[in-house]
């Protein structure tokens, strides 16, 4: 089997891709709205740093469980309704969380905004397949990556600055209306090229599925992208509140200040793409070692910081290597796994961030309460994830040429 892509002229490409990019943006908006919002929230609705952690996991939970139906999906109808219906519902459900007033109702809302999210990565990584050749697909990813990064930072930034001076729920209004403007431009314009499949004989119909959860290829990834997300997820869901509670920052000061480590880990995920298709193209593994070795350590160092200046270098530090991380694993499948089953692959991955988005921040939260209001258990926590990636990366390897999970062409 092989993908032959239909004719499509650059700039028609690159405009199907920048409503990519604005999905992408909506989405990290609403994600890293709530890790400021919910200083405010817990304060109103009186809730403990555990309950805190499940308004973030409710989210992740239904992201997770949403994947594996997205890949199927993806896999079998294209990227373009599974990203427009994703869409709709982020940003309907980030409209209504301005509306809750109780800790159920926002555990229910931001469980259904969890399925939109759930179909987005997955039809996105569909969608670059179906827009671009294989050796520029790490760049962009990269650039979907930087477009959650850059959320990101605005969200960080504009939700410290809007819950500040006119409340939580304001901001969660403007997000979920510039969302259904965005699904709107989804709707009429995002049409991305069919692949042409073109059949070759071969005694292997129906392998590739079957290879699929048999394989040690994709469960090491599962493991080291589970661990990496636990790590990123769990550092970016409590990282306001750390500021604000153990340096004693305000909301403005909170967003201004973490939006500069999550600026950092944008630069890094582009180049680190750019770097993955050009000079260390087949070297991901030593990324995935490298950045997870100095996400330990500046986690380490930053946790013990004697002023906030080093506490947010060390964050930029960390940023710049969880980004790279994130990058090199999320491309691997991008580059070498077979067309016919990258949605299925890319869900399963998914699955295991969505998970680890559900069990890091409750977790955390537990810890905290746990050891009396002290970050130092969850982040060594954190550090425990990481030592694990290092192991699983240590050990990962591309299969031989004659798997069916691979397309060598």
């Amino acid at each position: 089997m092989s993908e032959l892509h239909t004719q499509l002229s650059g700039g028609k490409r690159n405009f199907i891709f920048s409503l990519l990019f604005l999905a992408w943006l909506v989405d990290s908006l609403t994600l890293f709205g709530m890790n400021v919002a919910i200083i405010p929230i817990s304060k109103e609705l009186h809730l403990t740093q555990t309950q805190s952690g499940l308004v973030i996991s409710s989210f992740w939970l239904s992201s997770a469980l949403m994947t594996l139906l997205a890949g199927w999906a993806s896999d079998k109808f294209g990227s373009r309704k599974i990203i427009v219906i994703a869409v709709f519902m982020i940003s309907l459900f980030s409209l209504l969380t301005g509306m809750i007033g109780s800790f159920m109702a926002i555990l229910a809302i931001r469980f259904i905004l969890g399925l939109g999210d759930g179909g987005l990565p997955t039809g996105s990584g569909v969608a670059i397949t179906e827009i671009f050749k294989k050796d520029v697909r790490a760049r962009a990813k990269s650039m979907l990556l930087a477009a959650q990064l850059i959320g990101g930072v605005l969200a960080l930034y504009l939700a410290g600055l809007i819950a500040d001076t006119w409340g939580w729920r304001t901001m969660f209004y403007i997000i979920g209306g510039v969302g259904l403007i965005v699904t709107l431009l989804l709707f009429k314009f995002y049409n991305p090229p069919k692949l042409i499949k073109q059949q070759v004989a071969e005694t292997s119909n129906g392998r590739p599925m079957k290879e699929l959860y048999k394989s040690s290829f994709l469960w090491m990834l599962v493991v080291m992208y589970f661990c990496s997300s636990t790590v990123h997820w769990g550092f970016s869901s409590w990282l306001p509140s750390y500021l604000e509670q153990t340096r004693n920052l305000n909301l403005r000061e909170v967003g201004s200040l973490a939006m500069i480590p999550q600026a950092c880990g944008l630069i890094a995920a582009i180049i680190t793409g750019f770097l993955i298709d050009k000079g260390l193209a087949g070297k991901e593994k030593i990324v995935v070692l490298i950045g997870a070795i100095v996400s330990g350590l500046c986690l380490y160092m930053m946790f013990n910081a004697s002023s906030i200046q080093l506490a947010i270098s060390f964050q930029s530090i960390f940023s710049i290597g969880d980004s790279a991380i994130s990058m090199a694993i999320l491309a691997i499948p991008l580059k070498y796994v077979s067309q016919k089953i990258i949605g299925s692959f890319l869900g399963m991955m998914y699955f295991a961030s969505g998970m680890a988005g559900f069990i890091a921040p409750t977790a955390m939260g537990a810890l905290i309460d746990g050891f009396g209001g002290s970050f130092q258990a969850a982040f060594f926590f954190l550090i425990g994830a990481l030592v694990i990636v290092v192991i699983c990366a240590v050990f990962y390897r591309i299969p031989s040429k004659n798997s069916s999970l691979i397309d060598h062409a």
